[in-house]
């Protein structure tokens, strides 16, 4: 077992404290900062630790995010039980089919996905949103 150093410590805490705001000012790009930074920044070796350690933070950092949001008033709570539900059980299948490839090659298919999602919201939306949708049947 590795011991982290003090500049890693504080690495980590640097790196976590960008996660958490881009989560709050955007709502999204905990995993897409988070795994490189563990890796690469904070120096944890093993690909399979950074992205189990990604997840604890990310969600940790998620739900102090919906705490903000919840009290303005700004969630749509059948939409989001959706996603969480699907998103859980995505996640179980995601993971248990991580641990079986090579941390290396899950680094690779990691940047392939963040290029394609980047290359995606470069591309723009063709219409604009609704606020008042509801999730019907």
């Amino acid at each position: 077992m590795t011991t982290l150093s003090l500049l890693q410590y504080f690495l980590g805490a640097g790196a976590g404290a960008v996660v958490g705001f881009s989560l709050g000012l955007v709502g999204g790009g905990g995993s897409i900062l988070a795994v490189p930074l563990i890796v690469y920044l904070v120096g944890v070796k093993d690909p399979h630790l950074a992205i189990g350690t990604s997840a604890f933070a990310v969600a940790a950092n998620a739900a102090a995010n919906l705490v903000n949001h919840a009290r303005g008033g700004t969630v749509k709570w059948k939409i989001a039980g959706l996603f969480a539900g699907a998103g859980v059980i995505g996640a179980l299948v995601g993971s248990t089919l991580g641990k079986a490839i090579d941390g290396q090659q899950l680094l690779a298919l990691f940047a392939v996905l963040m290029l394609v999602v980047g290359a995606l919201m470069m591309r723009g939306r063709s219409a604009s949103g609704d606020a008042t949708v509801l999730l019907t049947r």
